[in-house]
Order: structure tokens, then C-alpha cells, then sequence
């Protein structure tokens, strides 16, 4: 049964879903020749600073370091085998804590109990399933985790739906995902400005950039790569109340779509050659301004500003009428 303050149960796909199970078949193909995507890599230093000061305010505060800030927590369900980092902190920073992992690969949730055991024998259990289609126990969990889990889903509704009737009435939801345009096809908005930055500040030495935008006609990630990207932030707050939202890359993960010909790349000679024009024309940017920092600045203001769709979002959510 449903009410006016609880969203229904949705699937857009079912389990036997012809066109879902061949995505699903080509999704396990594609993981056993790649070890990541654009997205997962691990940012540069400066990036992930960046990222810290956007989601935590301290350019040294990893988002998942904030967990214990709201709290212990004793029962946990996590999304998504990630390398477990993650895992760790929690696992070491709670010690009454024990976590469930959910994951539709047995290699990676094999793997990631190994690490865990070694550490923490006994506090962590893999399970594998299909997070499309899962079924939590209501009100068990008072935390519950997604790691960069979230973009690779189609029934968000279902997932989210879940997480909301498992949470217990003071639990909470965190989520760190991808949340710009799904399958990375951007506004064009978002293109003409990105467009209008880069021959703005093109180094007029150097040969004209490339920007390879991707195209569903000639995709080269994995089918559910951003398959509902779009969707995450609206869904979840349909369904959770939204505590705490902080968005970035409005304009940094357009970035991995420039070709790079080495030596430093296009873009870093364009934000150099950007640095030199704004010091030159504005006394409050200071000389010893890093080559990143104006990208991030534009980056912000675009976030901020709600002029760009963010690319990337770290949120904390609480039950409705918890």
C-alpha cells in the first residue's frame, strides 16, 4: 500500500527482460577486458582536493571520512564491491559495526571479503545480487552506502524505494555517484560553454584541440556506464529526505572528453594561457594561482549557480518522518 508521502514501488525493467539480460550479458563481457572507465580512475591530487573542499569543506577530508560525523552506527549495507577503502574506514573508525555488501560480481565480493577478513574477521558478509532487483529487510539498517554504484542502475525507483522502508527511523543513507547527463550526453549548453572556455584560451602555439564528445552510435563504455545518471539526485530525493547535497564537475568531467597529445595536454596549456589573460586583467587573482585552480573556480560557479547540470554528487539522506 501507498500513500501521498510514499513513492510505489517501481521497476523499469524486469528480471526477465529480454533487452535488460543482454545488457547484462554484454555488462559482464565488458569487465572481464577492462579494469575501469574515465570515471572510476583514480583523480589527480589537485582534482581530488578539489572534490574534498566541494563535498566535506577540508581539501584533505575524503567524503566517506565524514560518516562518523553523524554518529555510530552497529548494522550497515553497503552497494557496490568497491577496492575497499571504504570498507575500512568504516569498519575501523565503528567498531561495533557490521557491514553487508551487495554486488552482481562474485569475483569482486570474493576479493573484497578476503581484505576484510584479514582485518576484521567476522564484521563483513558478501552477498551477490543484481542491485536492480534487490529486496532489503525493513527498518534493519541504520546505515546504508553507495560508492559509485548508482549510475549503473536502471530501477533507481526500486533501489531507492528499498533503501527507504530498510532504513531505521534515525539511519542514514550516504551516496557518493555520478549524476550529470546519463550515457554522457550533455546539454548543449554545456557543450557550447565548455566549447567557447577552451577556444577562449587555446594556446595559439599549439595544434587545435579535439573535443570527443561521446555518441550512443559509437559507444566504447559499458552498457549501464551513466545508464541514469540524470535521474539519481531527483529519484533519491523523491524518496529520502535530503539532508546534505554537494555537487562538483559541471565542468571538469567534460575534461576527460579533450584529447590529449602529451607534454602537459591542450587543456592544461589553455587553462595557463586563461590564468595569464584574467591576472593581467583582474588585480585579485593572485600570481601564484595554480594552472587547475581557475577550471575548479569555473567548475563551482557553474554548480553553484545551477546554470550546468553537476557532474558528480556526495549526499546524505534520512528516512521521511524518521
Amino acid at each position: 500500500m501507498t500513500t501521498a508521502n510514499a513513492p510505489e514501488d517501481i521497476f523499469r525493467v524486469s528480471p526477465d527482460d529480454a533487452e535488460y539480460l543482454q545488457m547484462l550479458r554484454e555488462e559482464e563481457v565488458f569487465w572481464d577486458t577492462h579494469i575501469d572507465t574515465p570515471l572510476s580512475k583514480t583523480p589527480r591530487p589537485a582534482v581530488q582536493r578539489y572534490r574534498n573542499e566541494r563535498y566535506t569543506g577540508d581539501p584533505e577530508k575524503l567524503w566517506y571520512q565524514t560518516i562518523g560525523d553523524e554518529g555510530e552506527f552497529t548494522n550497515g549495507c553497503v552497494f557496490g564491491a568497491g577496492p575497499g577503502k571504504v570498507e575500512e574506514e568504516l569498519l575501523g573508525r565503528h567498531p561495533r559495526l557490521h557491514l553487508t555488501i551487495f554486488d552482481i560480481s562474485g569475483d569482486a565480493l570474493s576479493r573484497l571479503q578476503t581484505r576484510l577478513d584479514s582485518k576484521y574477521p567476522g564484521r563483513a558478509e558478501t552477498r551477490q545480487q543484481d542491485l536492480n532487483f534487490i529486496d532489503l529487510p525493513t527498518e534493519t539498517y541504520d546505515l546504508l552506502l553507495a560508492n559509485a554504484s548508482l549510475h549503473h542502475l536502471v530501477n533507481l525507483e526500486h533501489l531507492a524505494f528499498q533503501i527507504s522502508h530498510s532504513l531505521t527511523p534515525e539511519g542514514r543513507f550516504f551516496m557518493e555517484d555520478v549524476v550529470g547527463e546519463s550515457y554522457f550526453q550533455f546539454a548543449d549548453e554545456k557543450k557550447r560553454i565548455f566549447q567557447m572556455f577552451m577556444d577562449a584560451t587555446q594556446d595559439s602555439s599549439a595544434p587545435q584541440f579535439k573535443i570527443a564528445w561521446p555518441s550512443r552510435g559509437d559507444w566504447t563504455y559499458s552498457p549501464f556506464e551513466s545508464v541514469r545518471s540524470g535521474d539519481v539526485l531527483e529519484v533519491f530525493e523523491r524518496y529520502l529526505q535530503p539532508l546534505r547535497i554537494r555537487t562538483s564537475g559541471a565542468l571538469l568531467v567534460p575534461t576527460l572528453f579533450v584529447r590529449n597529445d602529451g607534454a602537459g595536454g591542450r587543456l592544461a596549456r589553455a587553462i595557463r594561457a586563461l590564468k595569464s589573460r584574467l591576472i593581467g586583467r583582474r588585480q585579485n587573482i593572485r600570481q601564484g594561482v595554480s594552472r587547475g585552480e581557475l577550471l575548479f573556480l569555473l567548475d563551482s560557479v557553474m554548480c553553484d549557480s545551477g546554470r550546468l547540470v553537476p557532474g558528480q554528487a556526495f549526499g546524505i539522506y534520512g528516512k521521511r518522518g524518521g
